[in-house]
């Protein structure tokens, strides 16, 4: 289902509705008038028609659908079969329902036809004091997906009747979430209500909205969850959940935050597994993975790796240290947070409410014999003035920069306070990276750019291949993109560099020098991606500045 697609689906959904409305209304009196009305209604669109008064019903088929969204939409589940759950509707084609269902229950959903009368007898035959018990759910899914493992049992977090239906909700956001590649949910408070936002490729989609009535319920069930004290709602707090899905391992790392309108809830979904990847995978053309490797094989210095937060950068460094033999090599991190555990690498958290910082740790693990230190973030002059001196003592430092682009991180420092003749004597490579969307290979198709953004690109020449983009499919939620890749920027630090930066030049004078010497910028390798038909240029406008030097 198209996320970005929903507002057009209820538009299109209130042109259809308006006639069978029209029916219900003209038959209102009828009972027999309103089921023949409903078999018309069923055959025009290709459904099947259920007399749910003459049907047996299964306490744990029908209680798949939580009570908010069977009585909100007047719906019942009527049977579940090889993984498809059938629900019986008035209106067999509301889209914007049908997908709620499949998000809520994570089950494949067919619509059926019933009448309004027997939907709404059904609904108060099995939604009363009755409710689902954990082994009815485990029943009815025995031969599904295995739903997420959890430390805790509904009943220690939830005192209401909507208990079970709340746990069920926030596991299958989450599967959605890790199924769709989200790397973020928001929880977002609006007005009465709750927006489920998911994060995908960079872009938030709305994707849920959870009602009144159970948001605060969902606040506590995450709350729980991640180990957080659940009667806080003023004070922001931070906290993990481990899970297995599918197999595999994930780590969701959980902020709650009061907002004027409640509690906002953010997870961010890191996948264990996906650190399983190098530099190649990340999208590193041949000719700078070359410049890396080599810059990372020096026995001493520092590697820089910048770009604006949410650009890859972790992920980068990541990738070179699992390129680096960390037999022969003692390797230790310092981090804030860990995001992803590394075989035969020591990984450090520093504990900000301890007291401890990035500064004081590193002067401890400078004692551990370490060949090569990653260091999460130099944000301050002492963590730098450290760093500086590891690299210029006989150790090779990764760590990462918050700026625009590669020459930038040198200018940077400087205003940390380091002086310029330190940074050229221990600067082996600066890079800045950002992170495009990659063009869906299902429903990848020729088109045209508009010829202002080309301008503005500086293309001029169209590739041998044309140029290409995806026009939007299931396999997509009708974004035209599934992933994303980095481009990345590499300033070589040569001799007339360590010159320029001995003698304070700007990062754009440098940046023009490392040019003529070859350098290529964010946005020539962006482009190059255009034209090897890996993303488009409207892409490139949005990610990386348009800044060009000739």
């Amino acid at each position: 289902m198209d996320l970005s697609e929903k507002d057009n689906l209820t538009e299109s959904n209130a042109m259809v509705t308006e006639p069978d409305s029209e029916q219900t209304v003209l038959v209102k009196d009828s009972p027999r008038s309103d089921e023949d009305a409903a078999r018309v209604l069923a055959q025009k669109h290709g459904v099947e028609f259920v007399t749910l008064s003459e049907t047996k019903l299964s306490a744990q088929v029908v209680q798949i659908i939580p009570q908010w969204l069977v009585t909100r939409h007047n719906i019942i589940a009527v049977k579940f079969e090889e993984d498809t759950l059938y629900v019986a509707m008035t209106n067999p084609v509301d889209l914007p329902t049908l997908d709620q269902i499949n998000l809520v229950t994570s089950f494949n959903v067919k619509p059926v036809v019933a009448t309004e009368r027997d939907i709404i007898q059904a609904i108060g035959q099995h939604y009363g004091a009755e409710q689902m018990t954990k082994q009815d759910l485990a029943d009815v899914r025995v031969d599904t997906e295995p739903a997420l493992d959890v430390d805790k049992e509904a009943e220690d977090l939830m005192v209401s009747d909507e208990a079970s239906q709340v746990v069920r909700l926030v596991n299958s956001v989450i599967r959605n979430a890790i199924d769709s590649r989200a790397s973020d949910i928001h929880f977002e408070p609006v007005g009465e209500e709750m927006v489920v936002r998911l994060r995908v490729d960079g872009i938030l989609h709305d994707c849920l909205t959870v009602p009144a009535a159970v948001k605060k319920e969902v606040i506590s069930r995450l709350k729980v969850l991640a180990q957080m004290d659940i009667t806080e709602k003023r004070k922001a707090q931070d906290g993990n959940i481990s899970l297995n899905y599918k197999g595999n391992n994930y780590d969701l790392r959980v902020s709650v935050l009061s907002t004027t309108s409640g509690e906002k809830t953010v997870l961010r979904v890191l996948d264990k597994n996906s650190m399983l990847i190098d530099l190649a995978t990340l999208g590193v053309r041949a000719e700078e993975r070359a410049l890396i490797e080599g810059a990372i094989s020096r026995p001493y210095g520092m590697v820089l790796v910048t770009g604006p937060t949410g650009s890859g950068k972790s992920t980068s460094l990541y990738a070179m240290l699992r390129s680096l033999d960390a037999i022969e090599k003692n390797i230790i991190t310092v981090e804030n947070p860990v995001e992803y555990q590394l075989d035969r690498i020591n990984q450090i958290q520093i504990d900000p409410v301890a007291g401890e910082s990035f500064a004081g740790v590193l002067r401890s693990i400078l004692r551990q014999d370490p060949d090569i230190i990653m260091v999460g973030e130099i944000r301050d002059l002492e963590t730098a003035e450290i760093a500086v001196q590891a690299a210029l003592t006989g150790h090779l430092v990764l760590s990462t920069l918050h700026t625009n682009d590669a020459p930038t991180a040198i200018t940077r420092l400087r205003e940390l306070g380091i002086p310029s003749f330190l940074i050229s004597s221990c600067i082996i490579m600066a890079g800045a990276q950002r992170l495009v969307r990659k063009i869906c290979t299902d429903c990848k198709e020729p088109y045209q750019p508009d010829e202002e953004i080309l301008r503005l690109l500086e293309i001029d020449e169209t590739p041998d291949g044309g140029f290409v983009h995806g026009k939007g499919c299931n396999y997509c939620y009708g974004t035209g993109f599934r992933g994303r890749e980095g481009v990345f920027e590499l300033l070589e630090i040569n001799s007339d560099i360590q010159n320029a930066i001995s003698s304070d030049k700007s990062a754009l004078e440098i940046k023009k020098m490392a040019v003529d010497k070859g350098m290529k910028t964010l946005l020539d390798l962006a482009i190059i991606k255009v034209s090897e038909g890996k993303t488009t240029a409207e892409e490139v406008k949005r990610v990386i500045a348009s800044e060009r030097f000739q």
